[in-house]
């Protein structure tokens, strides 16, 4: 994985920290591209399952509220899977 491994699991609060209300957001917003993010913290981003993990984690969230923190949420339990 990479450094952000501890114990088996990622810690999720640099990406969280970067997540804030926006001028026009109704919903709080990544700054930025959140599946690189999401897949360069993981150290997901040359896995075969990366993207597609990433994919299903949005259209999770798209049954709910469909913003940027859900997708995290679901992007980390995805990922929590792919470890076992």
């Amino acid at each position: 994985m990479n450094s952000h491994v501890t114990h088996q699991k990622i810690d999720w609060n640099p990406i969280l920290c970067q997540i804030d209300f926006k001028i026009g957001h109704s919903l709080p917003t990544y700054n930025g591209d959140l599946k690189t993010a999401l897949l360069n913290h993981a150290g997901l981003t040359n896995h075969p399952k990366g993207e597609e993990a990433y994919q299903l984690a949005r259209e999770i969230a798209r049954l709910t509220t469909y913003c940027d923190p859900e997708i995290v949420y679901w992007f980390s339990r995805l990922v929590s899977l792919m470890n076992n």
